[in-house]
């Protein structure tokens, strides 16, 4: 028997011995390809003078017009600015802010309050934007809005958070924040569940506070789950949502 024909044989083998790990591959390439790929189809109407009645394969092909446009817009260079700007802004408060949550509910030590918190973080995730835009409504509108109504009482005038443009940002930080920080703690929960208990009970005899403990047991142990996170993030560096 050839070399080449033992080397087919032992690639077979492999591919049958973990039929399985492949197997668990099906759903993430399936997703790729529904969710990822096949959109990119749409890319064309950017070349395209497109009209929705007309549809991508009716409309007229104007090539690189639509860029040439928008890169001579007097706005372009606004628009790229605020984009960078949310884009720092998200980085510098949003991602420290799973961690620091992270933190704080790992030294809580009553299990039932700890999972209810838990609980109550998460379920922002769960909401649409709709529904998180509707609320922010509510609590900045000047007709009645909460935040609006407590303004009033301690100075005597109201603030128009939802059309100030100074205030956009701080706003649209905040959804951010409050919608996304819960569910950003699984994984540090997660990676802070496998620190070693004796390295909290070596820290203590050797007379360790608990911000001690925080600062030289826990947050190295999360050290390259943070710096790992830290890249993907920067992978999505202008990606600033809806």
């Amino acid at each position: 028997m050839s070399k080449r024909q033992t080397t087919t044989i032992t690639k077979r083998q492999r591919l049958k011995r973990d039929r399985w790990l492949y197997f668990l591959l099906i759903p993430g390439i399936l997703y790729f390809l529904i969710f990822k790929y096949a959109p990119m189809w749409g890319v064309v109407i950017a070349f395209q003078d497109y009209s929705p009645f007309k549809g991508m394969l009716g409309s007229e092909w104007v090539g690189f017009e639509n860029f040439i446009n928008f890169f001579q817009n007097p706005d372009f260079f606004r628009l790229l600015r605020n984009t960078f700007i949310l884009a720092a802004l998200d980085l510098v408060f949003f991602f420290p802010a799973p961690i620091i949550l992270s933190l704080l509910l790992n030294e809580l030590r009553i299990n039932s309050y700890k999972r209810t918190i838990q609980t109550f973080i998460y379920v922002p995730h769960f909401m649409s934007w709709v529904i998180v835009a509707s609320i922010t409504y509510i609590f900045f509108t000047t007709s009645g809005g909460v935040m609006n109504e407590i303004v009033s009482y301690f100075y005597g005038k109201e603030i128009n958070f939802l059309s100030s443009p100074e205030w956009f940002r701080p706003l649209i930080m905040g959804q951010i924040i409050w919608k996304e920080t819960g569910w950003g703690t699984v994984i540090f929960l997660a990676a802070l569940a496998t620190v070693d208990q004796e390295q909290y009970e070596a820290a203590i005899v050797d007379g360790a506070g608990r911000f001690r403990r925080l600062w030289h047991v826990t947050l190295p142990a999360v050290r390259s789950t943070i710096i790992v996170l830290l890249i993907l993030r920067l992978g999505n560096f202008l990606d600033t949502g809806f």
